[in-house]
């Protein structure tokens, strides 16, 4: 097998990196000996998509719709191909993400399992519901069965047949997620909650890991969830990425308050601590959700780091070059700190010591 030399500027930092990858597709302090140059000037560690649903796709008229195994082993190896070699699956219909994780497909991936929302409380065919009093153990449940996360639904509208959806509402009691969230952490594994009210004070408060979404954030929010050490996926594909051009007024309207608020937050976010992530949701690619954080106020280093270094800490991968341990990167011929549109472009590409673009 082919011996590789790994000689660019490493990303986001850019400082020189000289190493090499073994023809078995380990990390060498040194290249072989008449080891083939990598393509590509510059190298990350591989990208991060910290908020997906490989087997969540949408119908014609934007609706979710559940997928089969088969189809979500195609997104992951579409993932990997595009450099995305960290992903952590935040919810599958019947969890069926946990499937993976035996086989091949399941390298560099975090499954959550099933969504965990009460009756009424999230997408019909997404979801078996779980009442209240069922929260723990069917959490405790995913963790046996492979989850190093669990997705928590924390707020949501409750959806009535034939109305219109109302704003989102809590789905559980905080003492209940609390209880929750012990209950995880002392099994061996983190909470991630989508949170889009007022009600991710209380959750952060409860102690859970992640925030996705966060539309409702504060300051004061952000302080808290940095001093534990926790991290948000603010999903900026699925929340103010989509085109409004033909939406009313108000949607407009609304869009753009936001998009204020996260120029906003985001630096602040950062300034304090949380490890911020990329997320694609069902709608968005990485380098999309890259350019949004630039553009919302992240210095571009900060937000190719929250696509790369700094989730993959967070997450638990590593974030750099180890020796000895099989190759993740992904490298580029130009400067994607320069234009985040390059990272749709990999000259190369490694997965758990196979190249495989």
């Amino acid at each position: 097998m082919t011996a590789w030399r790994v000689r660019a500027a490493a990303l986001p930092g850019g400082d020189a990196v000289d190493a090499g990858i073994s023809g078995a597709g380990s990390w060498t302090s040194r290249p072989a000996p008449g080891a083939e140059l990598l393509p590509g000037r510059f190298v990350l560690p591989g990208l991060v998509d910290a908020h997906c649903h490989l087997s969540v796709g949408q119908t014609g008229d934007g609706q979710p719709v559940a997928l089969d195994a088969a189809a979500a082993r195609a997104n992951a190896a579409r993932a990997r191909s595009a450099g995305v070699t960290a992903i952590r699956d935040t919810g599958s219909p019947g969890s069926v993400t946990l499937g993976l994780l035996p086989t091949p497909d399941g390298a560099g991936l975090l499954a959550c399992g099933r969504f965990l929302a009460p009756p009424g409380q999230y997408y019909p065919g997404l979801y078996a519901p779980v009442p209240a009093a069922d929260l723990v153990g069917a959490a405790l449940a995913e963790v046996a069965a492979g989850a190093r996360w669990v997705k928590l639904i924390a707020d949501f509208p409750v959806l009535r047949p034939g109305e219109a959806a109302p704003d989102p509402a809590p789905t559980y009691p905080l003492a209940d997620v609390r209880r929750l969230v012990q209950a995880v952490h002392a099994a061996g594994a983190r909470v991630a909650a989508h949170a889009t009210t007022r009600q991710v004070t209380g959750l952060i408060d409860a102690g859970i890991d992640s925030v996705e979404h966060g539309t409702a954030l504060t300051e004061a929010d952000l302080s808290a969830l940095a001093a534990r050490g926790g991290a948000w996926t603010p999903t900026l594909c699925a929340t103010i990425g989509a085109d409004l051009t033909r939406s009313d007024p108000d949607r407009r309207k609304r869009r753009h308050e936001l998009r204020e608020r996260l120029s906003s937050l985001l630096p602040d976010a950062a300034r304090r601590g949380v490890t911020i992530m990329t997320g694609t949701d069902v709608v968005g690619t990485i380098p999309r959700e890259v350019a949004l954080l630039a553009g919302l106020g992240l210095p571009p280093q900060a937000a190719l780091a929250a696509a790369s270094t700094a989730a993959r800490r967070f997450l638990g991968f590593a974030a750099g070059i180890q020796h000895g341990e099989p190759a993740d990167l992904v490298s580029y011929d130009n400067d994607p700190r320069d234009d985040p549109a390059v990272l749709a472009h990999p000259a190369a590409v490694f997965a758990g010591g196979i190249r495989i673009a």
